[in-house]
């Protein structure tokens, strides 16, 4: 039995889970590419627009900042080491998100540099 537990915590660790936050910054990214500004607005109140900023392919979250807003809410930065395709190029750049907490484990995209 004990190794059957054994087995089923290295699978659900194995499956890659991600904080919320990250959660939120890759959607921003994805729906950013297709620039569905529609299903954007559900977690973003900006635009990486993909004509002008090109497309980020992949990203690691170097660091993360928060600080409080008001009663409650969060206010965080991310550092993000990112990959971006941009007029068939591909470069690393330093990207800064800020997020706000929209809720309890619910983040909202309002800034980036």
């Amino acid at each position: 039995m004990s190794r059957l537990i054994c087995l089923l915590v290295l699978l659900a660790a194995g499956c890659g889970w991600a904080p919320a936050d990250e959660q939120a910054i890759r959607t921003f990214f994805a729906q950013s590419s297709l620039y569905d500004r529609t299903r954007l607005a559900e977690v973003a109140q900006v635009v990486f627009d993909p004509r002008v900023e090109g497309v980020v392919d992949r990203f690691d979250v170097v660091s993360r900042e928060d600080t409080a807003v008001d009663e409650g809410r969060i206010r965080r930065v991310a550092q993000l080491d990112a990959v971006v395709r941009s007029r068939g190029a591909t470069s690393h750049r330093t990207i800064f998100v800020t997020l706000e907490q929209a809720g309890t484990n619910r983040w909202m995209i309002t800034a980036y540099r």
